[in-house]
């Protein structure tokens, strides 16, 4: 029994000590190819020096502006579509498929003629023929030009540097050897104008889509030896073990990119051989960049330029250091990195430089909501809360807060402050005369626009037609007396004469003529039965101004009207809206996750509104501090620089309003909240009768 039990114990430390021995080896193995291959650093200037078309004294386009502090990181696009191919000692086979790609473009660039593309071959240091090749197909092809790279830098490094001399809206990348049918374009340019809402396309819009070989395996069309196979399919099970899951088939060398994504991710690339793709990929699932798949036509084809074991290994070298770098930061920081960003509060709207991240939950934005109780209203209300924050002296503007509300019920109290609440306005004009420049319907059309100071809720609506009309349906017989519960009536008769008096040099109208200019102060109002009753002398309606200009008159030239004014909403008419202005915007909250001193402090203060970035000093340093993030209205301008942009996290409070409030002078803006405040509560109860009578 002894030796039976002692036989398991040394077999099972057998079994360790060996599984013990592999990992070392295979995290040894990654470390000494690391050293022996490691990832090249490059900078963004090298990025930026001029590249030379081969055989040609052209220069390639520039992907990325050359200023910093340019408004967007990318050129503007001078073609549609660009398509970069990868080509190292391909001098037997890229003219197959570069055949293949011009017949297909120059047949689509004739049958639409606002299609535009180009051509760049990239020769990754070939030490054939390749770069030759391809330029005697220029010759009798459209639009082909070569980039030769001096040194082999890899796939990845090829393409990167191709994407960075494109000049095309979309950007597609395509292998050399031809083995995906190239008519699949469209099927990709399909999925990313889908994603991006239609033509036309706008190119500052972030998506990639990617073909894919394996996208639904029971509709596969690709045909691939039993080998390859074995290996694909390994290589996708470390690619979802260390890095991508969103994607099922990462290598397939045919993608496409929008300019604005291709500018952000390519420059930031580490991986430059093989693997690059999954780089690739994975940092768009951490930017949370939207990534389509869609199958594409695809067919082994034989010259595979892949090594055998060594591009295996670095493939696996690569998949691992890239989850290291993106995980857990093992690789040695830069001067540059900054701490880990702070996770956002749910109730935040993420800001980031091409997208807007935590705009919705699933089905309140309410923080504290539980799904699993009956919602109380009573105690939803309760958490509500709102602070007035700035008020003009003459009470016609109003800054205020509201928390702890959805964008639903913000948005519907701003629609009912400009539609729902009444005022009095001018509805018919009785024009007796007329003989200015201005037309009779010009005229009354300018009188009905001019707002009155009266508290319309004094009035009642109208029941009907404020006057009788003729069978004609225009002219009216006569002018109503007027209903003192609904109706306001002024009145107004200018006549322009000559001054006799005026100085015999002057030239201004105002010193030749009485009443040159007629402006709102020539309004009377006429009351209608005891109307006078009700207003004292310091509220008796009038025009909000008396400043406003209705008219210019020359000598001989009069106007005489009596104008009816009625209660009414701005859904009937825009005159009868009580605000100039109602709107409303979330809270801002800027944090900054490093000290920022120095000059960058002053460049980040300046990126800000006025008064939201403050600088403080900190013993010999001055350094950065947010002030007042709610004066911030561009903060994003803070993402044209690159070390800034590292260390500042924007977004915007979900439950926290800042509403703007400016009346036309019919009552004070408090008053005017008040009131859509209880034209929303009359909705409420009236819905809420309906559905009841509904349920029975």
């Amino acid at each position: 029994m002894w030796e039976l039990i002692s036989a398991e114990l040394f077999s099972a430390s057998n079994l360790f000590l060996l599984g013990f021995m592999i990992s070392a080896l295979a995290v040894s193995s990654v470390f000494t190819l690391s050293h022996i291959t490691p990832w090249v650093r490059r900078t963004r200037d090298e990025y930026l020096t001029p590249e030379i078309v081969y055989r040609s004294s052209q220069e390639f386009s520039k992907l990325l502006e050359s200023e910093r502090d340019a408004p967007k990181r990318y050129t503007p696009s001078r073609c549609y579509l660009s398509v970069v191919i990868p080509a190292m000692n391909e001098s037997e086979r890229i003219e197959i498929m570069l055949e293949d790609c011009c017949d297909y473009l120059e047949k689509r660039s004739k049958k639409d003629l606002e299609f535009s593309y180009e051509i760049i071959v990239v020769d990754d240091g070939s030490t054939d023929d390749t770069a030759d090749v391809v330029v005697g197909i220029s010759q009798r092809r459209q639009n082909i030009r070569v980039l030769k790279l001096k040194a082999n830098r890899g796939k990845g490094g090829a393409v990167k540097m191709g994407v960075l001399h494109s000049s095309g809206k979309l950007i597609l990348f395509a292998d050399a050897d031809g083995a995906t049918k190239f008519e699949d374009f469209e099927v990709l340019e399909k999925e990313m104008l889908r994603a991006a809402g239609g033509e036309p396309f706008d190119e500052s819009f972030p998506a990639v889509v990617v073909g894919s070989r394996a996208h639904l395996e029971a509709a596969s069309v690709a045909e691939r030896s039993f080998f390859r196979t074995i290996l694909m399919h390994g290589f996708h099970a470390l690619v979802w073990l260390f890095a991508v899951r969103t994607v099922r088939d990462t290598q397939c060398g045919f993608k496409l990119f929008s300019r604005s994504i291709a500018a952000r991710i390519f420059p930031v690339l580490h991986v430059e051989r093989w693997a690059f793709d999954v780089e690739l990929i994975y940092l768009c699932e951490k930017w949370t960049v939207p990534v389509s798949e869609v199958s594409v036509r695809w067919k082994e084809i034989e010259g595979s330029k892949i090594t055998p074991i060594w591009s295996w290994l670095q493939m696996g070298r690569d998949l691992v250091l890239i989850w290291f770098r993106y995980n857990r930061k093992m690789v040695k920081k830069s001067a540059g990195s900054v701490p880990k960003a702070a996770e956002f509060p749910s109730d935040e709207i993420v800001m980031q430089e091409e997208v807007v991240l935590n705009t919705y939950d699933e089905c309140t934005d309410y923080v504290e909501y539980d799904d699993t109780k009956d919602f109380s209203i009573i105690d939803y209300c309760s958490q509500i809360k709102v602070a007035m924050v700035n008020e003009s002296t003459d009470k016609m503007t109003l800054e205020f807060d509201i928390t702890r509300i959805e964008a639903p019920i913000a948005n519907a109290l701003r629609r009912i402050l400009i539609a729902e609440v009444p005022t009095m306005a001018l509805e018919k004009i009785y024009l007796y005369q007329n003989t200015s420049v201005i037309q009779d319907e010009v005229l009354c059309h300018r009188l009905g626009l001019l707002p009155l100071r009266v508290d319309p809720r004094g009035f009642q609506f109208p029941t009907e037609k404020v006057v009788g009309i003729n069978e004609k349906g225009v002219d009216c017989d006569e002018e109503p007396s007027g209903d003192p519960a609904r109706n306001l009536i002024f009145k107004i008769n200018v006549t322009c004469t000559k001054n006799r008096n005026a100085v015999p040099t002057a030239t201004d109208p105002k010193q030749l003529y009485h009443n040159s200019s007629v402006y709102s102060r020539a309004f009377e109002w006429v009351p209608i039965g005891e109307q006078s009753g009700n207003y004292d002398k310091k509220n008796v309606p009038k025009m909000v101004s008396d400043d406003i200009l209705v008219a210019k008159l020359r000598p001989g030239q009069e106007i005489e009207a009596s104008c009816h004014a009625v209660k009414g909403i701005g859904r009937d008419h825009a005159k009868f809206s009580p605000v100039a202005t109602a709107s409303y915007r979330l809270l801002p909250t800027i944090r900054l996750n490093a000290e920022i001193s120095g000059e960058a402090a002053e460049r980040l203060q300046s990126v800000f509104s006025e008064g939201v970035i403050g600088i403080e000093k900190k013993g010999a340093k001055r350094i950065a501090v947010v002030k007042d993030a709610r004066k911030d209205t561009c903060s994003r301008n803070v993402f044209r620089h690159e070390d800034l942009a590292k260390v500042v996290q924007l977004g915007k409070n979900k439950q926290h309003f800042i509403f703007s409030v400016e009346s036309t002078g019919a009552l004070k803006s408090a008053e005017l909240v008040v009131e859509a405040c209880k034209v929303m509560e009359t909705k409420c109860r009236s819905l809420r009768k309906q559905i009841e009578a509904l349920l029975g």
